[in-house]
């Protein structure tokens, strides 16, 4: 083989390997917009909303995309919950570390814990949209360890709160978690849907009750 049959034959071998680069990045970037965007449909709308149409849609790539790499609804709704649960716990850590330090009243840190645990934002919709979802993950044997891998994080979130509101003596961070939990579906039984107003003076009072 003569120099210039050497060097064509070189060029080919890198154009093929340099598309076959470009493809795959192009495959990961794909693959990565849908899970983001399963993820934000999660927390966002609930379970509901995370099917293989919904999420191409708003990751922007032809359904079958969604369909390709992601085969069955568990496997899309396992990255969904997985990627979700992330945002979830670096949302709660920015939102805590944000906090400046000073004394704040139970009903003030009360209502920062429900933030940070429900980060990145929470409104009286909560209960339907975020926490019963939760639930529902945990009672799944397939999602269950990817709930309880992030709730080490959410924990470290919440003592966060806790230590920059003057309320460094409530050392139960796990029990407080709960408590905000259970605040929760007991103000969304209330008809005047203010679920966020009185699972916040429900935290208030166990904070209270703790000195």
């Amino acid at each position: 083989m003569d120099d210039a049959a050497g060097a064509r034959d070189r060029s080919a071998t890198s154009g093929a390997r340099g598309a076959r680069t470009t493809v795959q990045g192009r495959s990961a970037q794909r693959q990565r917009a849908m899970v983001d965007a399963a993820a934000h449909l999660l927390i966002d709308q609930g379970f509901a909303a995370v099917t293989h149409r919904q999420v191409a849609r708003a990751a922007g790539v032809p359904q079958g995309s969604a369909s390709y790499y992601f085969p069955t609804s568990a496997s899309l709704v396992a990255a969904a919950v997985e990627a979700a649960e992330d945002v979830r716990a670096t949302a709660a850590q920015e939102h805590a570390d944000a906090l400046a330090h000073r004394r704040r009243s139970s009903t003030a840190t009360a209502r920062e814990l429900i933030e940070t645990l429900y980060a990145p934002h929470v409104d009286d919709s909560v209960v339907d949209v975020r926490l019963d979802p939760m639930l529902t993950a945990m009672r799944d044997p397939a999602l269950r360890p990817i709930m309880r891998a992030s709730r080490p994080r959410l924990l470290a979130a919440a003592r966060t709160v806790l230590d920059a509101s003057g309320h460094g003596h409530v050392t139960d961070t796990d029990l407080v978690a709960h408590v905000v939990d259970a605040a929760l579906l007991s103000g969304a039984a209330a008809e005047d849907g203010r679920v966020l107003d009185h699972a916040t003076r429900t935290v208030a009072r166990f904070l209270d009750h703790w000195r």
